[in-house]
């Protein structure tokens, strides 16, 4: 089944599929509800004249936060030393709250749309304080301006239709062309993704680099299923493991693309061809692992100064305080889940029903689950042989690692779930298209001839 029969050209149709998601996610961006949290986000992007500029100097509440004393009790003794002084004042990219709750990347990206759209840091708004009412927020100045607020969400809007693109090229790959179209438009009439693929915050970078950490990863596994040369998956591994770190970079949480990356490595080892001994199988899939943890680990760092002076000790230090957040926030009666029982009653529901597009949990459980089926079978065929879309095993890896921290989380908060929302779409576009084509195959048999 072909997916628009008269848009064959390829530049035909990527050129509709740029025009239509350009509409759907830069038009309106100013009607996005407001999250107290994109006052972080913006506020934050300071952090990008810091890395230019080693003379900048940090506004006040930069250097004033003091953190609880529940997270400095948590840090291991030997992660401590490596923080150096907890006590404020500190210069930018000192231990304080600011360097510890986040990486910087999605930072910088929100400062690189302000300041191409002319806003310096004399006109950032503070972060948005949470034990003083919302009134008192506005009258602090807390809330970032209309027009910023708009420069810095065109920079995620941008990057989420780019990460649309590769997702359709992704889903095309795997099924076909229909189930790559329906994947658009699951992604692009969204109501749930066209609001937090647009707000000023981690998550649309954080999905920008998990889609190209997928791209590069599949075409590791394609060249070395077309050539068997050794150093070209090594090469786009190495990518992968570089695109794995500004995942991490944006958000904790994109570290996990690493675990991916060291699977497609042991799954080029397995692969039937290419290797002559068992040794030269388990030489390469070492190695592989340790490529995709080296530059990941590379990029990871480089991006983040506060790492410098002891990247092992901080980065746990980011880690802890960030469970130790979540360990205080689960107490929220209206947005804590406290047991497997709770998570289990509300995350199905949240992901099949509330957050999807069409709200009927049953018929989205069900064709999600036949392209779970599908992706499964095909990435095995590929794994042996039988010439399937090296893109299967690559969306199967970072679909498992991307959406098990979503299904652990404590907090049902909705922008928590964009992962699941993400991959669901893809394996209903899966199972749908598949379906579909299967279909049309069959009837076309059984029709008499002419």
């Amino acid at each position: 089944m072909k997916a628009l029969p008269h848009l064959r050209h390829p530049l035909v149709e990527w050129g509709v599929l740029l025009i239509l998601l350009s509409c759907l996610y830069l038009r309106g961006i100013d009607q996005v509800g407001f999250h107290r949290d994109e006052s972080h986000w913006i506020a934050t992007s300071t952090f990008l004249e810091a890395a230019l500029d080693p003379q900048f100097i940090p506004p006040e509440w930069i250097t004033t936060h003091r953190l609880h004393k529940p997270f400095q009790a948590r840090v291991p003794s030997w992660a401590r030393v490596g923080l150096g002084s907890l006590e404020p004042p500190n210069d930018t990219w000192g231990t304080h709250y600011w360097t510890l709750t986040q990486p910087p990347v999605a930072r910088y990206i929100i400062g690189i749309g302000r300041r191409l759209c002319g806003y310096t840091t004399d006109e950032l708004n503070p972060p948005w304080r949470f034990k003083i009412s919302d009134s008192d927020n506005r009258a602090a100045g807390n809330v970032p301006s209309r027009g910023l607020l708009r420069s810095a969400r065109v920079t995620m809007a941008v990057m989420s239709i780019a990460s649309g693109m590769i997702l359709f090229a992704l889903v095309s790959a795997c099924a076909g062309r229909t189930a790559g179209w329906i994947f658009v438009a699951l992604y692009a009439f969204s109501p749930y993704l066209l609001i937090h693929l647009r707000r000023a915050m981690g998550d649309p970078p954080l999905l920008f680099f998990t889609c190209l950490a997928m791209l590069t990863g599949m075409l590791a596994l394609q060249t070395w299923e077309t050539t068997q040369k050794r150093a070209w998956p090594l090469i786009w591994l190495a990518m992968m493991g570089f695109c794995a770190g500004l995942a991490g970079a944006s958000k904790l949480n994109g570290l996990g693309l690493v675990g991916a990356g060291v699977a497609l490595g042991w799954l080029i080892a397995l692969y039937p061809r290419g290797f002559a001994t068992r040794s030269e199988r388990l030489t390469f899939a070492f190695g592989a692992s340790l490529v995709v943890l080296i530059t990941a680990a590379i990029a990871f760092i480089a991006v983040n100064p506060f790492l410098y002076p002891s990247p092992l000790a901080r980065t746990t230090a980011m880690f802890v305080l960030r469970i130790s957040e979540m360990g205080s926030q689960k107490g929220d009666p209206l947005s804590g889940m406290s047991g497997v029982s709770q998570r289990l009653a509300i995350i199905p529901h949240r992901i099949l029903e509330d957050h999807a597009l069409i709200h009927f949990g049953l018929i989205n459980a069900l064709l999600g689950s036949v392209g779970l089926v599908y992706l499964v079978r095909s990435a095995w065929q590929w794994l042996i042989g039988k010439g399937s879309s090296p893109a299967s095993p690559v969306l199967l890896m970072v679909g498992c690692v991307s959406v098990f921290p979503a299904l652990t989380t404590p907090l049902d908060w909705d922008r928590y779930y964009l992962f699941p929302v993400v991959f669901l779409s893809s394996l209903i576009a899966i199972g749908l298209g598949k379906s579909l084509t299967e279909l049309v195959r069959k009837l076309r048999q059984e029709s008499p001839p002419s």
